[in-house]
């Protein structure tokens, strides 16, 4: 292996493996997206002409998020994965003209690479050119660019060309769930399940990455239906939580689980607003709600695989791995003791005071760094709590 691979950050590594694990490709939309550096409505309204370029709403540093994109890019060149240049256009005023990332050159001549494996470079078809491909291709451009009316008028010509077409009746679907996007939802139940059975792996086989670009607005109506639906554990999907998550409208999901009484008690509400507050940079409020999730339901605890927060996955694989094991209950705990910064930014246990155990509150001010003479007692009295986890204490120390 190159020795130049070797030395490249690893923190620019695990996301870009993550995509390319997950997509079998990397764009940088979607690292930015992935890494909670863009957030998808304002990738929309630079999509739809609101906004000059994309990199002016990006959260964080551009200069440290131009040097990521450009480690990355980097990174798979080195790998010898293959550049492909693409190129975004305005859904708005007749896709007339492309729209760029950043005044900056560099960075957006970067941002519109698609890297690919050699291997799955899309091969050249002897029937690309017949007219059934041509319509089909214009329906799913039509779909992810969001004109509607030439998504029509190319299914339209799709029942002309090739009325026997195996992709016809699937099309068609997609094409009239667009229309339907200013009709009103008169049984929410039932468009969320053609939406979950039908729709989104429809879009998703037809479209790839880029069926948000028709689902997003699907999941965003069905959530104005269900605004004042209120919340029920048996029946958890119709809740403005779920569908506000799918339109990655992260601030009305975090706000519709806040507005259900005594949310901390369903485990389902704890991980959506786990979810809902990390691409908001809300890592405190993420965390306590992980962490909750871990002292009240601690059977469902490996539901934090799932989050976004690239370090917290990690920390929770590391934690999957320690001799001696530790129950999933004392992660939080473990993790004040992995980074003991935590505990200067995490406030104390009163959040959830009746679930968390007496060790996290011991460790909490341990971390604090109260005294010599506090810690003291303190490591007695953690010992006497928790010995595993005192042993792992002493190890980190």
């Amino acid at each position: 292996m190159n020795n130049k691979i070797n030395n490249k950050p690893q923190l620019i590594q695990y996301p870009v493996e993550q995509l390319l694990l997950e997509q079998g490709e990397y764009l940088p939309l979607e690292f930015l997206l992935q890494e909670g550096r863009l957030t998808y409505a304002d990738y929309e309204a630079w999509r739809n002409g609101e906004l000059d370029t994309l990199d002016e709403a990006l959260f964080g540093d551009r200069q440290h998020i131009k040097q990521q994109l450009m480690q990355a890019a980097d990174y798979l060149q080195q790998r010898g994965w293959q550049a492909e240049t693409i190129t975004y256009h305005a859904w708005r005023n007749g896709l007339s003209h492309s729209v760029r990332f950043s005044r900056n050159d560099a960075l957006n001549d970067c941002f519109h690479q698609r890297y690919r494996k050699p291997q799955d470079q899309p091969q050249l078809d002897m029937f690309t050119d017949a007219p059934a491909t041509h319509r089909v291709n214009g329906i799913t451009r039509a779909l992810v660019n969001r004109d509607i009316g030439e998504a029509r008028r190319q299914l339209e010509g799709l029942y002309d060309t090739a009325p026997d077409h195996i992709r016809l009746g699937e099309l068609e679907r997609l094409v009239e769930a667009a229309e339907s996007l200013d009709a009103p939802v008169t049984d929410a139940a039932a468009d969320l399940r053609i939406l979950q059975e039908t729709l989104t792996p429809l879009a998703q086989s037809l479209l790839g990455k880029e069926s948000r670009n028709l689902l997003v607005p699907l999941w965003r109506r069905l959530s104005a239906a269900l605004h004042d639906q209120p919340y029920h554990a048996t029946q958890p999907e119709q809740h403005t939580s779920y569908t506000a998550s799918q339109a990655m409208d992260w601030d009305s999901a975090r706000q519709a689980v806040e507005q259900v009484p005594h949310w901390q008690n369903d485990p389902v509400l704890l991980q959506r607003h786990a979810r809902a507050c990390e691409p908001l940079h809300r890592r405190c409020d993420a965390l306590l709600s992980w962490f909750s999730l871990c002292w009240r339901f601690a059977e469902q605890s490996d539901a934090i695989k799932s989050t976004t927060d690239t370090e917290l996955r990690q920390q929770w694989e590391a934690f999957q791995e320690l001799e001696p094991e530790l129950p999933a209950h004392t992660f939080p705990a473990w993790l004040l003791l992995d980074k003991p910064g935590l505990s200067n930014v995490l406030a104390g246990p009163r959040h959830d005071a009746a679930n968390c155990p007496a060790s996290y509150r011991t460790l909490h001010q341990l971390q604090s760094k109260l005294s010599a003479q506090t810690d003291i007692a303190l490591r007695a009295q953690l010992k006497q709590q928790d010995a595993v986890l005192f042993q792992h204490y002493l190890l980190l120390q």
